[in-house]
């Protein structure tokens, strides 16, 4: 365990040295001038202005040296200054990204609660009403958009019924029971596509599970089907979906730019768009890194997972 452990870790290290090099490039390959950002109007009228800011942020070196100062910077925890506000691009990211991993537990957590069960109802009952129910209950949550189910969360409990906030943000200091209350419809919004991907998952894989020879042996030593179903089937018919909540879970970091945007969330999504907007290369990068180091970790946390339930995964055998 502790190899396989070891293992995964040293691949994500390596994984996210490739990802710095990739945040690297590719905002230098994007048009624009930091400098332009930084000058304004001045930027056109002052060359030496404009010379004096470009060798202090470094951009009159080549290419591999500012990489090397920009990777160098990073390892000590220093990501640069805003372009537009000159605070350190750290201190906001540690506000930013507390706030995108809330929704994005809270809406795997919804997704996982609500889709298992679905998906055990689809596949013990198929054939009857409720595993038709569920069934069609997981294919409306897969082919709900996030914006459409956001809408819909909206008018139903914040027009219609006025339980909960339609919009905005609380910290959590200030007032916790409206923190929460805010949180509910972004969690709900952007599990409930993920909560059809995790039902159709859970549903197949029983499914399959269900007819192995050891679910027959089990029934044959006297097991009712629930007992089957909960002892042996189920478990070794998580391990897919653990798989798939791993890929997905890191896909959710996308779904946030819609769901920060129409609820008012300010976190790491909507951070990146509005540094999209005013070229503001530090943010931009940090933000990007910050993406693909939320990935890797839970790519490894989901690893290490898999592993857990099934020995099979660390040992490489079928």
């Amino acid at each position: 365990m502790h190899r396989f452990v070891a293992h995964r870790f040293v691949s994500s290290l390596i994984t996210m040295a490739l990802a710095s090099i990739v945040v690297f490039l590719s905002i230098h390959l994007l048009p624009g001038d930091p400098v332009v950002m930084v000058l304004g109007e001045q930027a056109g009228a002052d060359p030496m202005a404009v010379a004096r800011v470009r060798a202090e942020l470094g951009l009159d070196l080549p290419l591999p040296t500012q990489f090397v100062r920009w990777a160098s910077a990073v390892l000590h925890g220093d990501l640069g200054h805003s372009l537009r506000s000159g605070e350190p691009v750290v201190a906001e990211l540690a506000r930013r990204i507390p706030r995108s991993l809330e929704i994005i537990f809270g809406g795997l957590v919804a997704a996982v609660v609500f889709g298992i069960p679905l998906g055990t109802i689809a596949a013990r009952d198929r054939g009857r009403v409720s595993g038709l129910i569920a069934s069609i209950v997981a294919i409306a949550g897969f082919s709900a958009p996030v914006f459409v189910s956001g809408i819909i969360l909206v008018l139903i409990f914040s027009l219609w019924l006025g339980l909960l906030p339609s919009s905005g943000y609380v910290a959590l200091d200030d007032d916790p029971l409206t923190h929460f209350a805010c949180l509910v419809l972004p969690c709900v919004a952007i599990g409930i596509n993920f909560m059809g991907v995790v039902a159709r998952m859970t549903r197949s894989s029983l499914i399959d599970t269900l007819s192995k020879d050891y679910v027959r042996m089990a029934r044959a030593k006297g097991l009712t089907r629930g007992q089957a179903m909960t002892r042996h089937a189920l478990p070794n018919a998580l391990v897919p979906v653990i798989a798939i909540v791993g890929i997905r879970a890191g896909n959710l970091l996308g779904g946030t730019v819609i769901v920060e945007a129409l609820f008012d969330w300010p976190g790491l999504s909507s951070l990146l768009v509005s540094a999209c907007f005013a070229r503001d290369y530090p943010v931009m990068q940090g933000c990007l890194l910050s993406i693909f180091a939320i990935f890797i970790v839970i790519s490894l946390l989901i690893d290490i997972a898999q592993s857990i339930v099934d020995p099979r995964v660390r040992t490489g055998t079928k």
